[in-house]
């Protein structure tokens, strides 16, 4: 169960870096500078050209809604394009905020934001697994050996191949041989802890594997794959 404090802060994480938006709220007037701000920041043309929509849209809604243009038809379109500039524009910030801000972290450190995205898809494979592990086992979470899956970065130190085996830090080709030789009459391993013994692996080795690896328990009456 997530605690009020861990909730506080992803909330507070979900809307980093997000403050642009504040842009789309005045009626619509700024929503054009909102995607302007973030084309230039992402260096993302396709942006940077709906900012120029929603200017146009201003600039229409303006032009419509002048003395020149007195028609109540003329002044019902330009409520129109104000309504498509804010609410339309407002919706369409939204849904592209979350990539927006990626990609603006990205330009500014790759490696970094890289970094991030591997420890939060393995946060989500160990959650998925945790919560359901039927769903988890259907779809791949650890085994990355299997054609379609979605392994989440993780290795499954009791189903996979030696050649996945391998992709933990420190497995080499003898080691992994030596799991898939050990693990079935073991009825698989628990822990990384229990790697260790069997390979007498450092413990600074154990540490690092303890990121990547899962030990997915095979459900009752299954054999191990």
């Amino acid at each position: 169960m997530t605690a009020p404090g861990q909730r506080s802060a992803i909330g507070v994480n979900r809307w980093a870096g997000k403050g642009w938006l504040l842009l789309t709220l005045p009626f619509g007037f700024t929503t054009w500078a909102a995607f302007l701000y973030i084309g230039i920041r992402a260096k993302r043309v396709s942006w940077i050209v709906w900012a120029a929509v929603y200017l146009g849209l201003m600039v229409a809604s303006g032009v419509l809604d002048t003395p020149a243009h007195p028609s109540s038809s003329a002044q019902g379109l330009a409520a129109g394009l104000l309504l498509l500039a804010w609410i339309g524009g407002g919706v369409h910030a939204f849904a592209v905020s979350t990539a927006a801000v990626k990609r603006i972290r990205s330009d500014q450190d790759p490696a970094l934001v890289a970094a991030r995205d591997r420890i939060t898809l393995r946060s989500e494979g160990r959650h998925l697994l945790a919560t359901q592990p039927e769903l988890a086992r259907e779809v791949g979470v650890g085994r990355p050996d299997m054609r379609g899956s979605k392994d989440y970065g993780l290795i499954d130190v009791n189903h996979c191949s030696a050649a996945a085996l391998v992709r933990l830090p420190g497995i080499t080709d003898d080691m992994a041989k030596r799991i898939l030789d050990n693990r079935a009459g073991a009825g698989g391993f628990t822990s990384v802890e229990d790697v260790g013994m069997l390979l007498d692996l450092p413990p600074s080795t154990v540490d690092q594997m303890r990121d990547m690896a899962v030990f997915v328990q095979d459900p009752a009456g299954d054999s191990d794959q």
